[in-house]
């Protein structure tokens, strides 16, 4: 007759187990840091795209004019210190001068809040700060502009670019295949 044994792991088969997870745990977590950061830039990118698009559409449909601004912290308003990571507001702008004035019938369609630690948002000159669509689904740019995502990698193949035609046609781009060169800091 066999004794009656417990069905548990002894403590040689714990450690083990542990020293296995463990093992592992150090391969894994350093190749999943890129994965995590691509993850992030990925969204932010399409954030900004879905946004713009959004307010093309937005104007189109309301026949009137939205804009899309750098917002600040309490996505009140738009401001043109920072840049764009620190959140973004859409908004109908009834007299297309960059400013949500309750008086005038502005009203806030989309406050976007700010992007995750790390990553970076800039625009070129006419997207530094904000962006209109007119009734018709142009925009108030008189040149091809682009918006210029990085993260603490810097620029280079994990940085994106955003480009943005008079039309309103939003592309993604790797930043490098863009016109610019940096960051934009």
């Amino acid at each position: 007759m066999r004794p009656d044994y417990s069905d548990g792991f002894t403590l040689m088969e714990l450690i083990i187990v542990i020293a296995i997870a463990g093992i592992l745990a150090t391969i894994a977590i350093p190749n999943l840091l890129p994965q995590i950061q691509n993850s992030r830039m990925s969204g932010a990118t399409t954030d900004f795209l879905s946004s713009f698009m959004s307010a093309k559409a937005e104007s189109v449909g309301r026949t009137n004019f939205v804009t899309v601004c750098k917002s600040n912290a309490a996505g009140s308003a738009c401001v043109t210190t920072g840049g764009w990571e620190q959140g973004w507001l859409t908004f109908v702008d009834v007299d297309a001068d960059g400013t949500i004035d309750a008086g005038d019938g502005d009203e806030i369609i989309q406050i976007h809040r700010a992007l995750p630690d790390g990553i970076t948002a800039r625009g070129t000159a006419q997207i530094d700060d904000l962006i209109t669509y007119r009734p018709n689904g142009l925009t108030n740019i008189s040149s091809t502009q682009t918006l210029i995502i990085c993260d603490e990698r810097g620029y280079g193949p994990a940085a994106r670019g955003i480009v943005v035609s008079i039309l309103g046609k939003g592309s993604v781009h790797l930043a490098t295949d863009t016109a610019e060169g940096d960051c934009l800091l």
